[in-house]
């Protein structure tokens, strides 16, 4: 398996242009036909969670005869996902807001 392929087997089910992935694999410093390894896995999701996240204002993509539509909420997830599995920090914006509650209001 390459760079690529297991880059864009993180995106799935959300494809993007070929030039995407490259463009985040070359900023990783990564080949797209670089062997895959287990060494390259956090590159690999932060390189994901960068798509991910540039997808987050869209609702849809169309091209061609083909479309998809995104679901914010299922990308969000996918991306904490994917940093919960890589020891990553979520990007801000997205992290999940806590509530505190003081001891006197209890």
């Amino acid at each position: 398996m390459t760079n690529l392929e297991a880059l864009i087997g993180e995106v799935e089910p959300y494809t993007v242009s070929q030039y995407a992935y490259s463009k985040r694999l070359l900023d990783a410093g990564l080949s797209e036909s670089g062997a895959y390894s287990a060494g390259n896995k956090r590159d690999i999701a932060r390189c994901a969670v960068s798509i991910l996240v540039s997808l987050l204002p869209l609702t849809g993509d169309r091209t061609g005869k083909t479309s998809q539509q995104y679901s914010r909420e299922g990308l969000e997830d996918r991306i904490q996902q994917l940093c919960e599995e890589n020891g990553l920090d979520l990007p801000e914006g997205l992290a999940v807001p806590t509530v505190e509650i003081h001891p006197s209001i209890i």
